[in-house]
C-alpha cells in the first residue's frame, strides 16, 4: 500500500484507509494531516473537483459525431501487437445500418467470429469516408 501522498487528495491511500501511517512519522501525525473522518470527506470532494475540471477541459475539445442511416465509413481497425507497420489503419468503406444506442451503431461489415452480416460498433471507432474521386475533382 503507497505511503506516498497523491497530488490530487494530498492523502496517503494508507492514511486514508487505516486511519495510521505504516511509520511513525518524526513531525508527528496529528499535527501533519486531518484527522481520518475530515480527511476522508476532503479526499472525496477533491476528486469530484478534479474530475470536474477534466471534464470542462475535455469538453471544449470533444467534437461531437453523428452519422444516420446510409453514410459511408471507414473503420479504425484494433492494433494487434504481431501487426505489421504499414498494414492499413483503417477499413471499409461500411454503410451505417442504423442507430442502436447514443454511442453503438450497426454497420455493414461482416464479422468472422460470429458469423454475421453486420456488426455493432463503437462510434469511436467510426470516421466519415471521404471518396478519392471527390478528392480529385476538388484538387483540379
Amino acid at each position: 500500500m503507497s505511503i506516498t501522498p497523491h497530488s490530487i487528495t494530498k492523502y496517503p491511500p494508507a492514511y486514508l484507509l487505516l486511519g495510521t501511517l505504516p511509520y511513525d512519522s518524526p513531525i508527528g501525525q496529528n499535527s501533519y494531516y486531518d484527522p481520518v473522518n475530515e480527511a476522508r470527506n476532503l479526499t472525496l470532494q477533491r476528486t469530484i473537483d478534479y474530475h470536474n475540471k477534466n471534464k470542462i477541459k475535455y469538453n471544449t475539445r470533444f467534437v461531437d459525431k453523428k452519422f444516420n442511416p446510409g453514410d459511408l465509413i471507414v473503420y479504425e481497425e484494433f492494433h494487434y501487437p504481431n501487426t505489421r507497420k504499414l498494414s492499413p489503419p483503417f477499413s471499409g468503406p461500411y454503410e451505417i445500418i442504423k442507430q442502436c444506442s447514443e454511442v453503438t451503431y450497426e454497420i455493414n461489415k461482416p464479422n468472422p467470429l460470429t458469423k454475421q452480416a453486420t456488426q455493432i460498433v463503437h462510434i469511436s471507432k467510426l470516421r466519415c469516408f471521404h471518396s478519392p474521386d471527390k478528392l480529385k475533382l476538388s484538387h483540379e
